[in-house]
């Protein structure tokens, strides 16, 4: 019983962070998802090549991921300060940069593109392929940026 009661607030806490990086990830992953087989199939439709499809498979994922973050970070910030200002729209694009820039580097460059490109070629099927690679590259992407949000959080009160 000791040990259940000693791990009771590491537990909730665990299960509130959870849920914070849910509020702040799950509605851009909604969006990159769909930006996702967006670009990639309306690459593959026109160009029927594999490295243009993970190519836009990439950027359609990145387009719907970080407009949906902008607007999400524009939206709160709007919220504090009822107007936003050129300087509150650097202070979000710096902060964006800070939380998303050492995990989206490799991700954009090489990770995703290259999961994008191999699955659906080991699949034959190019929406689960790019869904498949969008998530396997996700997992790597996360690790840096939830740590660089959890510091951004304590070092930026802006």
């Amino acid at each position: 019983m000791k040990l259940i009661v000693a791990f009771g607030p590491s537990l909730s806490l665990a299960k509130s962070k959870i849920l914070e990086w849910l509020r702040r990830y799950l509605p851009a992953e909604i969006c990159a998802i769909c930006g996702a087989l967006a670009g990639g199939m309306i690459t593959s439709f026109i160009f029927k090549n594999p490295v243009v499809t993970a190519l836009g498979g990439t950027w359609g994922e990145n387009i719907g991921y970080y407009g949906r973050i902008l607007y999400q970070d524009i939206k709160k910030r709007r919220g504090r300060d009822e107007r936003i200002t050129a300087g509150g729209i650097l202070k979000v694009i710096r902060n964006l940069i800070i939380e998303f820039g050492a995990g989206e580097y490799l991700d954009s460059f090489v990770i995703r593109p290259s999961a994008m490109y191999f699955f659906p070629k080991l699949l034959n099927n190019v929406p689960l392929g790019i869904f498949l690679g969008k998530i396997s590259a996700d997992i790597i992407f996360y690790l840096p940026t939830i740590i660089s949000y959890e510091l951004k959080k304590k070092y930026l009160k802006d």
